[in-house]
Protein backbone atom coordinates (compact mmCIF):
# COMPACT_ATOMS: atom_id res chain seq x y z
CA UNK A 1 0.00 0.00 0.00
CA UNK A 2 1.46 3.25 -1.26
CA UNK A 3 1.74 5.55 2.06
CA UNK A 4 1.72 9.15 2.65
CA UNK A 5 3.72 11.57 4.83
CA UNK A 6 1.54 14.60 5.76
CA UNK A 7 4.37 16.88 5.36
CA UNK A 8 4.85 15.90 1.96
CA UNK A 9 1.33 16.30 1.30
CA UNK A 10 1.12 19.76 2.19
CA UNK A 11 3.65 20.82 0.22
CA UNK A 12 0.91 20.55 -2.71
CA UNK A 13 -0.75 23.61 -1.29
CA UNK A 14 2.26 26.46 -2.59
CA UNK A 15 2.13 24.16 -5.90
CA UNK A 16 -1.72 24.59 -6.53
CA UNK A 17 -1.21 27.75 -5.36
CA UNK A 18 1.17 28.79 -7.99
CA UNK A 19 -0.57 27.00 -10.67
CA UNK A 20 -3.69 29.01 -10.08
CA UNK A 21 -1.31 32.17 -9.94
CA UNK A 22 0.43 31.40 -13.32
CA UNK A 23 -3.05 30.85 -14.85
CA UNK A 24 -4.18 33.94 -13.83
CA UNK A 25 -7.06 32.51 -11.34
CA UNK A 26 -8.08 33.58 -7.90
CA UNK A 27 -6.94 30.85 -4.93
CA UNK A 28 -7.70 31.65 -1.69
CA UNK A 29 -8.26 30.08 1.55
CA UNK A 30 -12.45 30.15 1.29
CA UNK A 31 -12.29 27.90 -1.46
CA UNK A 32 -12.72 24.06 -0.72
CA UNK A 33 -8.91 22.98 -1.55
CA UNK A 34 -7.86 25.08 0.89
CA UNK A 35 -10.07 24.06 3.55
CA UNK A 36 -9.07 20.12 2.76
CA UNK A 37 -5.23 21.19 3.47
CA UNK A 38 -6.06 23.08 6.58
CA UNK A 39 -7.70 19.77 8.55
CA UNK A 40 -5.03 18.00 7.08
CA UNK A 41 -2.50 20.61 8.83
CA UNK A 42 -4.39 20.55 12.02
CA UNK A 43 -3.90 16.72 11.77
CA UNK A 44 -0.07 17.18 10.90
CA UNK A 45 0.27 19.33 14.00
CA UNK A 46 -1.60 17.00 16.53
CA UNK A 47 0.65 13.76 15.67
CA UNK A 48 2.87 14.54 18.34
CA UNK A 49 -0.32 13.87 21.08
CA UNK A 50 -0.61 10.48 22.64
CA UNK A 51 -2.26 7.39 20.42
CA UNK A 52 -5.53 8.17 22.59
CA UNK A 53 -5.72 12.08 22.56
CA UNK A 54 -4.92 11.68 18.89
CA UNK A 55 -7.60 9.59 18.37
CA UNK A 56 -9.88 11.75 20.46
CA UNK A 57 -9.24 14.57 18.14
CA UNK A 58 -10.25 12.91 14.91
CA UNK A 59 -13.01 11.58 16.25
CA UNK A 60 -14.73 15.12 17.45
CA UNK A 61 -14.63 16.04 13.49
CA UNK A 62 -14.27 12.72 11.84
CA UNK A 63 -15.68 13.72 8.99
CA UNK A 64 -14.17 16.77 7.99
CA UNK A 65 -10.49 14.97 8.79
CA UNK A 66 -11.28 11.67 6.74
CA UNK A 67 -12.41 13.85 3.70
CA UNK A 68 -9.49 15.84 3.92
CA UNK A 69 -7.20 12.94 3.84
CA UNK A 70 -9.19 11.48 0.94
CA UNK A 71 -9.48 14.77 -1.39
CA UNK A 72 -6.27 16.20 -0.62
CA UNK A 73 -4.88 13.01 -1.75
CA UNK A 74 -6.70 12.87 -4.93
CA UNK A 75 -5.64 16.59 -5.62
CA UNK A 76 -2.55 15.57 -5.28
CA UNK A 77 -2.86 13.27 -7.67
CA UNK A 78 -4.69 15.29 -10.24
CA UNK A 79 -2.06 17.99 -9.89
CA UNK A 80 1.08 15.86 -10.92
CA UNK A 81 -0.87 14.60 -13.89
CA UNK A 82 -1.81 18.02 -15.03
CA UNK A 83 1.34 19.87 -14.40
CA UNK A 84 3.37 16.71 -16.35
CA UNK A 85 0.53 17.29 -19.57
CA UNK A 86 0.41 19.83 -22.26
CA UNK A 87 -3.05 21.13 -21.81
CA UNK A 88 -4.71 23.94 -23.35
CA UNK A 89 -5.05 26.45 -20.77
CA UNK A 90 -8.54 28.07 -21.86
CA UNK A 91 -9.71 24.43 -20.88
CA UNK A 92 -7.50 24.22 -17.72
CA UNK A 93 -8.77 27.76 -16.68
CA UNK A 94 -12.23 26.12 -16.59
CA UNK A 95 -11.30 22.91 -15.21
CA UNK A 96 -9.02 24.79 -12.38
CA UNK A 97 -11.94 27.29 -11.53
CA UNK A 98 -14.57 24.60 -11.07
CA UNK A 99 -12.22 22.39 -8.78
CA UNK A 100 -11.80 25.11 -6.31
CA UNK A 101 -15.75 25.64 -5.76
CA UNK A 102 -18.48 23.73 -4.21
CA UNK A 103 -18.84 22.02 -0.67
CA UNK A 104 -16.72 20.72 1.74
CA UNK A 105 -18.60 18.02 2.43
CA UNK A 106 -20.59 15.29 0.02
CA UNK A 107 -23.23 15.33 2.62
CA UNK A 108 -23.06 19.34 1.86
CA UNK A 109 -23.45 18.91 -1.87
CA UNK A 110 -27.18 19.34 -3.78
CA UNK A 111 -28.29 18.93 -7.09
CA UNK A 112 -27.60 22.88 -7.91
CA UNK A 113 -23.63 22.22 -6.50
CA UNK A 114 -22.52 19.25 -8.31
CA UNK A 115 -20.27 20.82 -10.72
CA UNK A 116 -17.06 21.22 -8.63
CA UNK A 117 -17.08 17.00 -7.67
CA UNK A 118 -18.19 16.42 -11.44
CA UNK A 119 -15.03 18.45 -12.49
CA UNK A 120 -13.05 16.61 -9.72
CA UNK A 121 -14.13 13.11 -11.06
CA UNK A 122 -13.33 14.24 -14.69
CA UNK A 123 -9.88 15.28 -13.42
CA UNK A 124 -9.34 12.47 -11.37
CA UNK A 125 -9.92 9.96 -13.91
CA UNK A 126 -7.56 11.88 -16.39
CA UNK A 127 -5.07 11.71 -13.35
CA UNK A 128 -6.08 7.37 -13.21
CA UNK A 129 -4.90 6.79 -16.70
CA UNK A 130 -1.83 9.65 -16.88
CA UNK A 131 -0.31 7.38 -13.94
CA UNK A 132 -0.80 4.52 -16.15
CA UNK A 133 1.41 5.92 -18.48
CA UNK A 134 -1.94 5.99 -20.90
CA UNK A 135 -2.01 8.83 -23.15
CA UNK A 136 -5.03 10.86 -22.79
CA UNK A 137 -6.24 14.40 -22.98
CA UNK A 138 -8.79 16.78 -21.32
CA UNK A 139 -11.79 17.74 -24.25
CA UNK A 140 -13.69 20.71 -24.05
CA UNK A 141 -16.86 18.69 -23.62
CA UNK A 142 -18.39 15.76 -25.70
CA UNK A 143 -16.27 14.33 -24.75
CA UNK A 144 -14.79 14.83 -21.63
CA UNK A 145 -11.90 12.93 -21.88
CA UNK A 146 -10.08 11.12 -24.79
CA UNK A 147 -7.90 8.11 -24.28
CA UNK A 148 -5.91 6.71 -26.58
CA UNK A 149 -3.94 3.58 -27.23
CA UNK A 150 -2.13 1.41 -29.39
CA UNK A 151 -5.44 0.15 -30.77
CA UNK A 152 -8.21 2.60 -30.33
CA UNK A 153 -9.18 6.26 -29.39
CA UNK A 154 -11.89 5.96 -26.62
CA UNK A 155 -13.91 8.95 -25.85
CA UNK A 156 -15.30 9.52 -22.47
CA UNK A 157 -17.96 10.64 -21.49
CA UNK A 158 -17.96 11.08 -17.33
CA UNK A 159 -20.85 10.76 -15.24
CA UNK A 160 -21.41 11.22 -11.63
CA UNK A 161 -25.14 9.83 -10.44
CA UNK A 162 -25.81 10.38 -6.74
CA UNK A 163 -28.59 8.09 -6.40
CA UNK A 164 -30.01 5.27 -8.13
CA UNK A 165 -33.04 7.40 -9.44
CA UNK A 166 -30.32 9.43 -11.45
CA UNK A 167 -28.92 6.47 -12.37
CA UNK A 168 -30.84 5.48 -15.63
CA UNK A 169 -31.01 9.36 -16.37
CA UNK A 170 -27.44 9.70 -16.37
CA UNK A 171 -26.85 7.02 -18.76
CA UNK A 172 -28.84 7.31 -20.90
CA UNK A 173 -27.41 11.23 -21.20
CA UNK A 174 -23.72 10.03 -21.62
CA UNK A 175 -25.23 7.58 -24.35
CA UNK A 176 -26.65 10.70 -26.13
CA UNK A 177 -23.63 12.91 -25.89
CA UNK A 178 -21.52 10.10 -26.88
CA UNK A 179 -24.04 10.21 -29.98
CA UNK A 180 -22.54 13.50 -31.05
CA UNK A 181 -19.10 11.59 -31.29
CA UNK A 182 -19.86 8.91 -33.86
CA UNK A 183 -18.72 10.72 -36.84
CA UNK A 184 -15.07 10.71 -35.35
CA UNK A 185 -12.51 7.85 -34.64
CA UNK A 186 -13.39 6.49 -31.27
CA UNK A 187 -14.57 3.86 -29.16
CA UNK A 188 -18.10 5.62 -27.12
CA UNK A 189 -17.37 5.28 -23.53
CA UNK A 190 -19.30 6.49 -20.53
CA UNK A 191 -17.55 6.70 -17.18
CA UNK A 192 -19.48 6.03 -14.24
CA UNK A 193 -18.63 7.43 -10.53
CA UNK A 194 -20.44 5.26 -7.98
CA UNK A 195 -18.96 6.09 -4.71
CA UNK A 196 -22.62 8.06 -3.93
CA UNK A 197 -24.82 4.50 -4.94
CA UNK A 198 -22.03 2.15 -3.26
CA UNK A 199 -20.65 3.45 -0.79
CA UNK A 200 -22.82 6.92 0.50
CA UNK A 201 -20.65 9.14 2.33
CA UNK A 202 -19.10 6.66 3.99
CA UNK A 203 -15.73 6.61 1.68
CA UNK A 204 -13.12 4.56 4.16
CA UNK A 205 -12.25 1.40 3.55
CA UNK A 206 -11.01 -0.97 6.35
CA UNK A 207 -8.34 -2.88 4.90
CA UNK A 208 -5.11 -4.97 5.64
CA UNK A 209 -3.83 -3.97 2.27
CA UNK A 210 -4.27 -2.65 -1.13
CA UNK A 211 -4.92 -5.66 -2.55
CA UNK A 212 -7.45 -7.21 -0.27
CA UNK A 213 -8.96 -3.37 -0.92
CA UNK A 214 -8.52 -3.75 -4.59
CA UNK A 215 -10.21 -7.40 -4.62
CA UNK A 216 -13.34 -5.87 -2.46
CA UNK A 217 -14.02 -3.11 -4.35
CA UNK A 218 -13.85 -5.55 -7.25
CA UNK A 219 -16.72 -7.22 -5.88
CA UNK A 220 -19.02 -4.41 -5.05
CA UNK A 221 -18.60 -3.23 -8.72
CA UNK A 222 -18.86 -6.68 -10.43
CA UNK A 223 -22.23 -7.55 -8.56
CA UNK A 224 -23.59 -3.64 -9.09
CA UNK A 225 -23.22 -4.12 -13.16
CA UNK A 226 -24.65 -7.13 -12.74
CA UNK A 227 -27.72 -6.27 -10.69
CA UNK A 228 -27.98 -3.79 -13.45
CA UNK A 229 -27.54 -5.06 -16.66
CA UNK A 230 -31.06 -5.42 -17.75
CA UNK A 231 -31.05 -1.82 -17.30
CA UNK A 232 -28.40 -1.08 -19.49
CA UNK A 233 -29.35 -3.28 -21.99
CA UNK A 234 -32.64 -1.47 -22.36
CA UNK A 235 -31.11 1.45 -22.47
CA UNK A 236 -28.36 0.84 -24.70
CA UNK A 237 -30.79 -1.28 -27.11
CA UNK A 238 -27.93 -2.27 -29.71
CA UNK A 239 -25.95 0.89 -29.46
CA UNK A 240 -22.53 -0.64 -28.70
CA UNK A 241 -20.85 1.23 -25.12
CA UNK A 242 -17.61 0.93 -23.72
CA UNK A 243 -19.31 1.15 -19.70
CA UNK A 244 -16.64 1.70 -17.21
CA UNK A 245 -17.90 1.59 -13.45
CA UNK A 246 -15.29 3.47 -10.90
CA UNK A 247 -14.65 3.58 -7.61
CA UNK A 248 -12.00 5.25 -5.28
CA UNK A 249 -11.77 5.51 -1.31
CA UNK A 250 -9.79 5.81 1.45
CA UNK A 251 -7.80 2.58 2.48
CA UNK A 252 -6.46 1.56 5.34
CA UNK A 253 -7.21 0.90 8.97
CA UNK A 254 -9.46 3.25 9.84
CA UNK A 255 -6.86 3.96 13.14
CA UNK A 256 -3.85 4.09 10.67
CA UNK A 257 -3.18 7.66 9.79
CA UNK A 258 -2.67 8.53 6.76
CA UNK A 259 -4.24 6.37 4.67
CA UNK A 260 -3.69 6.04 0.94
CA UNK A 261 -6.43 6.89 -2.09
CA UNK A 262 -7.28 3.59 -3.75
CA UNK A 263 -9.50 3.73 -7.41
CA UNK A 264 -10.76 0.95 -8.70
CA UNK A 265 -12.90 0.11 -12.30
CA UNK A 266 -14.82 -2.37 -13.70
CA UNK A 267 -15.25 -2.12 -17.52
CA UNK A 268 -18.12 -3.60 -19.73
CA UNK A 269 -18.71 -4.00 -23.34
CA UNK A 270 -21.62 -4.02 -24.84
CA UNK A 271 -23.20 -4.39 -28.63
CA UNK A 272 -19.85 -4.15 -29.79
CA UNK A 273 -19.04 -7.03 -32.72
CA UNK A 274 -16.80 -10.05 -31.76
CA UNK A 275 -13.92 -9.52 -33.48
CA UNK A 276 -13.85 -5.66 -31.99
CA UNK A 277 -15.27 -7.31 -28.35
CA UNK A 278 -12.09 -8.86 -28.16
CA UNK A 279 -9.44 -6.35 -29.22
CA UNK A 280 -11.34 -3.36 -26.31
CA UNK A 281 -10.99 -6.45 -23.92
CA UNK A 282 -7.08 -6.63 -24.44
CA UNK A 283 -7.17 -2.66 -23.99
CA UNK A 284 -8.76 -3.21 -20.67
CA UNK A 285 -5.85 -5.51 -19.12
CA UNK A 286 -3.55 -2.18 -19.83
CA UNK A 287 -6.09 0.41 -18.95
CA UNK A 288 -7.53 -0.79 -15.50
CA UNK A 289 -6.00 -2.39 -12.49
CA UNK A 290 -5.48 -5.93 -11.56
CA UNK A 291 -8.03 -7.88 -10.24
CA UNK A 292 -6.36 -9.96 -8.34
Amino acid sequence: MNKYKYSDLLLYKKKIKDLYSNLGLNFDDSNRISKYFKYLGEIEKSRNLDKDKFHVLIQKNKAKYYYSQFYVLEICKIIDALQNTKIDNNILKVKLTHLAKGTYLLSEEDINNTQARDTTFELSLFSFFYARNLRVKLGRSNPDLQLSTTNFTYNIECKRPYSMKSLEKNIRKALKQLRKTQNSVGIPTMALSLEQIILGDDLILDSKDEQSALAFLNALLSQFYQNNLAMIRKICNDEPCLILYCLSCLTGFKTDIPMTHTTFIVGNIYNFDQNLSASIHKDLQIMLPSRD
